[in-house]
């Protein structure tokens, strides 16, 4: 262990991508593939059609992480993909569990080309860092069990000197703790459902969660991770702690200026640390809705639904959690692990929990529950998005679970009828997991395409896209 951890080289901290290293080449506008225009244009009624193998960009991307030579990689317990109208194309970023990496950078994708693009290479790898924990973590412990103590100090100030080149990537600007190649989060957490893009702000929000917005100083997320920096790098902790201005945990990627910033700004804050929460643009309203599980986070807390202004930078509590919970106990109101979709046509956000299904009335300000689904809703295998051209919502999940051995399929959710309907597929079926490898060969992401008028499916683990319509335009 020692001598592994001691010969660990620049590329495996995530060293690669200081500032100035990130740059990524000028990218010209995507091109459509005739073939691909012509495929979705031929689709019809509730049809399907394979893609294929996806092309990715730039060339040697594998240079910031080898996993990326076959695009972003479908980041567990993140299947949403952000779709922006004005860019015709969808976003999509989130940091693993930890295998293969956990990364901030940010890919496009572009459907009628077929292609991944990155389009913000990622600054330090988090799982570096963490792999660097754990060999603190033993070494302490080969320590206290009586081992040579200098071998084992001298590795163990071989582990700290390797944490502070990692930490050369970060530092404290414009009021919070950033990496430096991209003015992004430094050991990101899980998306969940938590993306959306905002068409007029014209960024992608990501609720990264490494939130400062509890009562509790212990639980105070990116405090900590700055107190912890300043350590490893010699500074003084709460010298840096008091630089961090108050924001939420909710990150904003700017395609046009091609880095990330933190939502700083006056208060109230969402506490914004709640698993398996959801994050949603709404044009109507022009702002962006949090919604998260009370009571699913450390410490537990009533977080309730907030709203976001990006005209004005605030944020509003438009339920309280106390209000929420009760409805939560008798399964009135979602709780985790959720995945939502927003229809404009009938202003109503549509969550699907499990089997459940609810509808929030932006009207009313109220939950309401409705039909159950014929699947399995549920942020880390399902995907859910509004179909606008057929005015239905689309449920990708298999009854039952990912883990469960039955079929992907497809259901449609009618919000006006309110009424599921198991849809049979014509043309190319559903890609279905090999009997061998079950729920993780395929792993999906995706979006409706609204310029294209099809549901589609990133097929992570294949690297092959899948489109699936539900109603030819009229």
């Amino acid at each position: 262990m020692f001598r592994i951890v001691c010969a660990m080289t620049a590329a495996m901290l995530g060293l690669c991508c200081r500032a100035g290293e990130a740059a990524l080449p000028a990218q010209e506008p995507f091109k459509d593939d005739p073939a691909i225009v012509e495929r979705l244009r031929a689709l019809g009624d509730r049809s399907g059609a394979m893609l294929g193998k996806f092309k990715v960009e730039p060339a040697g991307v594998e240079k910031f992480h080898g996993a990326l030579k076959n695009g972003p990689g479908r980041r567990d317990y993140g299947n949403k993909m952000a779709y922006a109208p004005d860019r015709g194309t969808a976003l999509y970023c989130g940091a693993n569990h930890g295998s293969p990496h956990r990364l901030n950078d940010v890919w496009e994708f572009h459907l009628a080309s077929n292609t991944w693009r990155m389009i913000c290479a990622p600054g330090t790898n988090a799982t570096a860092f963490r792999e660097l924990q754990n060999a603190e973590r033993k070494l302490k412990d080969e320590i206290a069990k009586g081992a040579d103590a200098e071998k084992a100090k001298a590795e163990l100030e071989a582990v700290y000197a390797k944490m502070k080149t990692w930490y050369e990537g970060v530092e404290v600007k414009d009021g919070y703790l950033q990496d430096k190649a991209n003015g992004g989060p430094v050991q990101p957490w899980h998306t969940w459902d938590g993306l959306t893009y905002d068409e007029k702000a014209k960024r992608l929000y990501w609720a990264e969660l490494d939130s400062d917005n509890f009562k509790d100083e212990k639980n105070r997320v990116h405090r900590n991770l700055t107190r912890a920096y300043a350590r490893v790098t010699g500074q003084d902790p709460e010298k840096l702690v008091a630089e961090l201005k108050p924001g939420s945990s909710m990150y904003m990627y700017d395609p046009a200026q091609r880095r990330w910033f933190k939502q700083l700004g006056q208060e109230p804050f969402p506490i914004m640390r709640g698993m398996g929460g959801t994050l949603n643009y709404i044009p109507d309203l022009d702002k962006t809705i949090w919604y998260a599980c009370v009571g699913n986070t450390p410490g537990g807390y009533d977080e309730g639904m907030w709203a976001y202004d990006a005209k004005t930078n605030t944020w509003e509590n438009l339920v309280p959690g106390g209000t929420i919970s009760g409805l939560m106990r008798q399964k009135k109101a979602p709780s985790e692990e959720i995945q939502a979709a927003y229809s404009g046509k009938h202003k109503k956000l549509v969550v699907v929990n499990k089997e459940m299904t609810f509808v929030f009335d932006f009207s009313s300000k109220t939950w309401i529950r409705v039909a159950d689904n014929p699947g399995h809703g549920y942020d880390s295998h399902s995907v859910f998005a509004y179909d606008s051209q057929a005015d239905v919502c689309l449920l990708l999940s298999k009854k039952g679970g990912a883990w469960a051995k039955t079929p992907w399929k497809i259901a449609a959710y009618n919000i006006a009828a309110d009424t599921w309907e198991e849809v049979e597929i014509q043309g190319a079926p559903l890609p279905q997991d090999p009997p061998d490898r079950a729920w993780e060969a395929q792993q999906f992401a995706g979006y409706y395409d609204t310029a294209l008028n099809v549901f589609v499916l990133y097929c992570g683990r294949s690297q092959t896209t899948y489109v699936y319509r539900h109603a030819v335009k009229k």
